[in-house]
């Protein structure tokens, strides 16, 4: 049986507060961005009890992130979430816009529409020294950094492609959705940038150089895969391992990685 909504009715007082966020369509309300919105209408009426009274009315929803809610526009015909799962994260950066954090791994392959499917998980990169806000609790957390900065994506500061592949090669245990990545890695290698790639591989360790230059490689990279092998072969020894050691996989000598994650012969020599 399909489930009923409950239209939703708004005071005359606030209906002119209402009507400024419809027409901006926020994903995330603050105590702040209310207290501009009332000050611009003549509300005498604090941000909080304004607050209070729309999430009664159901236009704003709760969050974990204080002083911020989502808003749920009169388009879903109720008190109705969005689904967001990165909702939380939209939040505090709102309270925090210096916040230094990336959207990671899975859920920058995503963000770049690589993947035909969502991340079980969201991931997120906070450098080591940097706590993580207890909002975004439900994330899974990574502390590898990219040397790029990120670029924003869906108003949310995501790795580079670049960043991506490398971290992968960096530290493969820390991306969790292998047996899918030849579904999209050419596309990710055709629009990697060879400059930003040596940029985010640089003073990194040979591990890394290799297998990033073999993922490049199994992408269908050899351009960039071989100015990758030109600036790191003479510090090549391996055998570095691409997947677990013990689990039964490939070798490429012209890499020196033995692969046993990348479902793909690529490198093999």
């Amino acid at each position: 049986m399909a489930s009923k909504t409950t239209a939703r009715s708004v005071s005359a007082k606030l209906a002119p507060v209402v009507e400024e966020l419809e027409l901006r369509q926020p994903k995330v309300v603050t105590k702040a961005m209310l207290s501009q919105i009332m000050e611009g209408t003549g509300l005498t009426l604090g941000p909080a009890e304004a607050a209070h009274r729309l999430q009664q009315q159901g236009w704003l929803l709760s969050l974990k992130t204080r002083d911020a809610w989502e808003f749920a526009p009169a388009s879903r015909a109720g008190r109705i979430g969005s689904g967001d799962p990165l909702i939380e994260l939209r939040a505090t950066l709102m309270h925090r816009p210096d916040l230094p954090v990336a959207i990671a791994y899975e859920s920058a392959a995503w963000l770049h529409r690589f993947p035909r499917r969502p991340p079980e998980k969201e991931v997120i990169a906070l450098p080591s020294r940097v706590l993580p806000p207890p909002a975004l609790s439900e994330f899974r957390i990574t502390r590898c950094w990219g040397r790029l900065g990120p670029l924003w994506l869906d108003e949310l500061p995501t790795w580079r492609i670049e960043t991506l592949l490398v971290l992968m090669g960096e530290r493969p245990s820390a991306y969790r959705a292998w047996p899918t990545v030849l579904e999209w890695l050419p596309e990710a290698a055709q629009r990697a940038d060879s400059d930003l790639i040596l940029r985010e591989l640089t003073d990194r360790r040979p591990p890394t150089w290799a297998r990033t230059g073999y993922i490049l490689e199994a992408g269908g990279r050899r351009d960039i895969a071989s100015q990758v092998l030109d600036r790191i072969s003479p510090s090549l020894q391996g055998p570095y391992y691409l997947g677990p050691r013990t689990a039964p996989g490939i070798f490429s000598s012209r890499w020196k990685v033995r692969n046993s994650i990348l479902r793909h012969s690529a490198g093999r020599q």
